[in-house]
């Protein structure tokens, strides 16, 4: 397991949402990293996709350029 250093103003605000949530400061965190990390891919993946779709119309375009 890995350790990081949290500011203090975060560890404070932190602290504060976690024991309103009933869940342990460790728990908070790693549920946090994992939403963010779900977060990213999901912007990868949409990234991946509108580049696809940007290939496909350059290719299109150029096909239909080269028909006139």
């Amino acid at each position: 397991m890995a350790t990081i250093t949290i500011p203090k103003k975060f560890e404070k605000e932190i602290r504060k949402i976690s024991k309103k949530m009933g869940i342990s400061k460790e728990d908070f965190l790693i549920n946090a990293l994992l939403y963010y990390l779900q977060a990213l891919e999901k912007k990868i993946e949409l990234k991946k996709e509108l580049e696809a779709w940007e290939k496909a119309s350059n290719k299109d375009f150029l096909k239909f350029e080269k028909s006139i």
